[in-house]
């Protein structure tokens, strides 16, 4: 079982203009999106993988919070954290993404409104209800 890091970042969750942070795909002719996020590597923590893969994918560094949910998906343990950018430029980072981005296996990440969640085939289905209740969790606080 492979084990993942996958980071939960929200803009302006105080309010109706909240966006999550998604990384929409192509592969083999299906358009998706996930949540960014990739593998652990050895001697690496799922928090600091986390960092590194959103650093990698998005160009952002974040901080991450503690960890919210451990779900099992297609074969991977996945680890999942609400996450704060610190700074950086949001766009395809420099990672393996970029290297494997082509016309046929495309990588975009997109601030997406979280009353658009629901026209995105956003994988794993738990995902959306996780964004969803992290979003309801954040806007609370800040009541």
């Amino acid at each position: 079982m492979r084990a993942r890091a996958v980071a939960i970042i929200l803009n302006d969750a105080t309010n109706d203009q909240a966006e999550v942070l998604l990384m929409l795909r192509r592969k083999q002719g299906r358009a998706y999106a996930t949540l960014p996020g990739g593998g652990i590597e050895d001697g690496e923590t799922p928090a600091q993988a986390c960092v590194r893969e959103v650093l990698e994918e998005v160009n952002l560094t974040v901080t991450v919070g503690p960890e919210l949910l451990v779900l099992e998906n297609i074969g991977n343990l996945e680890h999942y954290f609400r996450a704060h950018v610190q700074s950086g430029e949001m766009r395809l980072g420099d990672g393996p993404e970029a290297i494997r981005s082509s016309d046929e296996n495309w990588y975009s990440p997109q601030w997406v409104p979280l009353t658009a969640l629901d026209s995105v085939n956003l994988v794993p289905e738990r995902a959306r209800e996780l964004v969803r209740e992290v979003a309801g969790t954040a806007s609370a606080q800040h009541d």
